[in-house]
């Protein structure tokens, strides 16, 4: 892999430095565009509500938004970016266990769709109500059990002990919420019973994408059949019902449009509501590649062999959870080796990959593959900062956001 786009990796590298995270302008437009055809082909009315979390750098949202994609935020320091970057209120969907009370004010002022998580955040609304003298209209975010092996789901009310009828009954009792919104967000990553006492949370935790589209479907029909039951007990008009996110790269999408689309198109006999879905990872995640450069190699006593690179897991976080992919710049010449891919943090844990490499030697370049997804958000200053982000277009690139430097820490720290 010697170009992205048509831009020479080795020009990048000369110019910008080693690493670079590099943004596909086109592969964002296409991921979006696909993504929102997909599910339009199968349902009338989709709103697409990209996720923040995945990535917000703003280049990158700004792209998306100019492809009429909404924002799904997870907190109100993601909303108040979303409206700074001129979304409307309305094309808000706000997520997360956390909001502040005067951040859920704001939001409910500016038609957002607030999905609801918990009740103390129901106590909240029902107050904001009351100050505005009217009902307001919200979501509830939902969890049921769609055949995952997992812990209780800490998000939203559950479906089958019954917690999420008492609530849409707490609701119609107080007249003080209206409900016109089911979320349901099925996890990518799930915690695993404990085998002893002694096994941490961080070793539990399995990554599950791309899950399966049968999950999917289940969840759709639970949603659907619990519509269609505050509807006859509570007279309850649902006006969207949102689907949530981590959806697979946009070519598979097939058969998760099937899934979700055909038990909302047969449930609901009456109206259709608007159906929206919060993409991030499928978005984002082969959008963005990170170019490395080989520092160090290592020969062990045990016959392995190891590269450290210039990128550690302080700016590809995910690797904690899954190896990524790597490609070499130039044309692999050898025998292919197992090679475990060391990063440059004092840590014995700064393990990007074990995969197949042919021989390396310090100063070649490295592609790392499709690490769009949750890697820039997540990223830190530990030990080493956080390197430039650069977009190419049209044979071009441009910086989105400069190569981190000492100033910008004093910048926001007092001595």
């Amino acid at each position: 892999m010697k170009e992205i786009d048509g831009v020479s990796i080795d020009r990048l590298v000369e110019e910008y430095g080693s690493p670079i995270f590099v943004v596909s302008a086109k592969t964002l437009r296409d991921n979006i565009k696909a993504f929102r055809e997909g599910f339009s082909k199968g349902y009338p009315n989709v709103e697409v509500a990209y996720s923040y979390k995945t990535n917000s750098l703003l280049g990158v949202l700004s792209i998306i938004h100019k492809y009429g994609a909404w924002a799904d935020v997870a907190s109100g320091f993601e909303y108040d970016l979303a409206r700074t970057l001129g979304v409307s209120g309305r094309s808000i969907v706000f997520n997360g266990p956390y909001k502040k009370k005067e951040e859920i004010r704001k939001a409910a002022k500016e038609g957002a769709l607030i999905n609801v998580d918990h009740t103390d955040e129901l106590s909240m609304l029902e107050e904001i109500a009351s100050e505005f003298g009217k009902a307001l209209d919200i979501g509830i975010r939902i969890n049921a059990h769609v055949g995952i092996r997992q812990l209780s789901d800490r998000f939203g009310f559950n479906l089958e002990s019954g917690e999420a009828i008492q609530v849409v009954r707490m609701c119609y009792e107080k007249k003080l919420l209206r409900i016109t919104g089911l979320h349901v967000h099925l996890t990518s990553y799930i915690i695993e019973p404990e085998e002893s006492d002694n096994i941490t949370l961080a070793s539990r935790i399995k990554l599950i994408w791309p899950k399966s589209s049968k999950m999917y479907g289940i969840a759709a029909d639970k949603v659907v059949q619990f519509a269609e039951e505050i509807r006859e007990e509570f007279g309850v008009n649902i006006k969207y019902v949102d689907m949530g996110g981590g959806f697979p790269d946009v070519n598979s999408l097939d058969p998760y449009v099937e899934a979700v689309v055909e038990p909302i198109l047969n449930g609901f006999k009456r109206e259709l509501p608007i159906l929206i879905l919060e993409p991030g990872r499928a978005i984002v995640r082969d959008a963005i590649h990170l170019i490395s450069t080989v520092v160090g190699t290592k020969e062990f006593p045990n016959g392995e062999r190891g590269i450290i690179i210039d990128a550690g897991i302080n700016i590809l976080p995910t690797s904690l959870w899954r190896w990524q992919e790597i490609e070499p710049v130039s044309k692999p010449e050898g025998g292919l080796k197992e090679t475990t891919v060391y990063g440059p943090l004092c840590l014995q844990t700064d393990i990007i990959a074990k995969t197949e490499l042919t021989e390396l030697k310090s100063g070649d370049r490295l592609v790392i593959k499709n690490v769009g997804a949750y890697n820039i958000s997540q990223s830190s200053s530990f030990i080493f900062p956080r390197p430039p982000v650069l977009m190419v277009e049209n044979r071009e690139s441009r910086v989105l956001r400069r190569a981190e430097a000492v100033e910008d820490v004093f910048s926001i720290e007092k001595v």
